[in-house]
């Protein structure tokens, strides 16, 4: 028996603890769960922050049609998402309900990852068609592994504060690969760049990422256990997806400030080539520009167990959103003129950029509990659904508001540009952020599950199941 195999056999859906038997995790099996998404978030980060860049200016699409694609991707993965998560639930296995997906689904990024940054040489309509068809299959295949990853999260434990810690983990290892990624995309893309063909670039960038996205979910299917399950809930049915969302309050607050969340990170992240290449006037500072929030970033992560143990999540999120705002108001302020006093405040809105991302999915996970006690039923990969559907949802609308707003304000490719439009990069940068992140205060203001309240709903639960025994 290899040693692939013995981990399969060992690692049986029947072989699971129960969260009231095992509640401390193992570090070892933390750092398999974090490294699972380190792949993906480099294959992730080129996606979203190089793909619109690739149409417009590698592709030649129009900005307009663009952003119309993403749209369009968007409305499909609106019924996309929520259906896999459902799917997810219903799933049966002797692996458990969601580790299967980590092994079989993620071989579909390498194909599809490559295509969506080809060039056929099509009519203006077919490379629109083109770009929408890879583009959304590549986001069913990004659902199909996302959703389970995350969801697997609310069974590996169920105590609030030990998921946590959790979720530090891969949202730590996730930082790390967009650093990565920060710092090796450009270079990648330049060594394999082929004179006349600058898509080839892209397409053996992707296609390493994608392989390595392989590599570490594999790693996280191997050592990650599930422990939290619900014996003798029924199947979850189709139907009742909108009730799942429109019953659960927590999870809706949750789910509206992490859309502010996605629409400040991408904003920034995804404004800063633009921003390089334009406003400073050397594209290659993007790698200095982008590469320099990286420790900031670490650090804010890295500060959220301790905060969230101090204030609990509803405050610790709020802080960071705050920290978040004012870097990106006096980054906005300074202008780009003066490059180190944009540097400080840009690693100052670092600080609590991730950092209520982070928060946020463990709060998604003690949502899961919140429904149960409501519905009697638990719907992990349905109610994680949401968070995958999110991050896709904010890269399309955060593009969409780039793109329209780069055409209002004349902005013509690979071009000198006029004042008023390094005026509109700088505030697409800059003011967008600050904006999103003062909007993503709001919900949380209304968030009802504290630390105590959470307790109060799994002793709860615990009596039920035991009860039911």
């Amino acid at each position: 028996m290899t040693t692939v195999q013995g981990k399969l056999a060992t690692y049986n859906f029947c072989d699971r603890l129960s969260a009231m038997e095992t509640k401390w995790v193992p570090k070892k099996e933390k750092f398999a769960y974090g490294f699972g998404c380190f792949g993906q978030n480099m294959l992730y980060n080129l996606m979203a922050n190089f793909l619109l860049f690739f149409y417009t200016d590698i592709f030649g699409l129009l900005p307009a049609a663009a952003g119309m694609i993403l749209l369009l991707a968007r409305m499909w993965d609106a019924v996309n998402d929520p259906l896999m998560g459902m799917i997810a639930d219903r799933t049966r296995s002797r692996w458990g309900k969601f580790r299967p997906y980590l092994l079989f689904t993620p071989i579909l990024f390498v194909p599809f990852a490559v295509a969506a940054f080809s060039t056929p040489d099509f009519s203006p309509g077919g490379k629109i068609a083109w770009a929408a068809f890879t583009y959304i299959i590549f986001g069913m295949i990004y659902t199909a592994s996302d959703v389970p990853f995350w969801a697997m999260s609310s069974t590996i434990s169920e105590d609030t504060k030990e998921r946590s810690s959790i979720v530090v983990y891969p949202r730590f290892m996730a930082t790390v690969a967009i650093a990565l990624a920060t710092l090796a995309t450009q270079p990648l893309i330049l060594l394999f760049s082929v004179e006349g063909k600058p898509e080839r670039g892209y397409q053996m960038t992707s296609l390493t990422y994608a392989l390595l996205t392989v590599i570490c979910f594999l790693i996280a299917f191997l050592f990650v256990k599930e422990r939290v399950y619900a014996n003798g809930q029924e199947k979850p049915k189709f139907s009742e997806i909108p009730k799942v969302f429109m019953a659960n309050k927590p999870l809706l607050l949750v789910i509206l400030s992490g859309l502010f969340t996605g629409i400040a990170q991408t904003g920034k992240l995804s404004m800063l080539i633009y921003y390089a290449k334009y406003n400073l006037q050397n594209e290659l500072l993007y790698t200095l520009l982008a590469g320099i929030n990286i420790p900031f970033i670490l650090i804010g992560i890295a500060t959220v167990p301790y905060l969230t143990n101090k204030v609990g999540k509803k405050r610790a999120c709020i802080i960071y959103y705050a920290i978040f705002a004012a870097g990106s108001l006096g980054f906005f302020l300074t202008g780009w003129n003066n490059f180190f006093v944009l540097l400080f405040f840009n690693c100052i809105s670092s600080i609590g950029m991730a950092s209520p991302q982070v928060i946020q999915t463990a709060m998604i996970a003690d949502t899961i509990e919140y429904g149960e006690l409501k519905s009697g039923k638990r719907n992990e990969g349905t109610i994680f659904s949401s968070q995958t559907f999110l991050a896709k949802l904010t890269a399309a609308v955060t593009s969409i508001i780039i793109a329209s707003t780069l055409s209002l304000v004349g902005y013509i490719p690979n071009m000198a540009q006029s004042s008023s439009t390094l005026w509109g990069i700088h505030s697409l940068t800059t003011l967008l952020p600050f904006l999103a992140s003062i909007f993503g205060i709001i919900p949380i203001l209304f968030y009802p599950l504290s630390e105590e309240k959470h307790h109060q709903i799994v002793e709860e639960l615990h009596r039920r199941r035991m009860a039911s025994d």
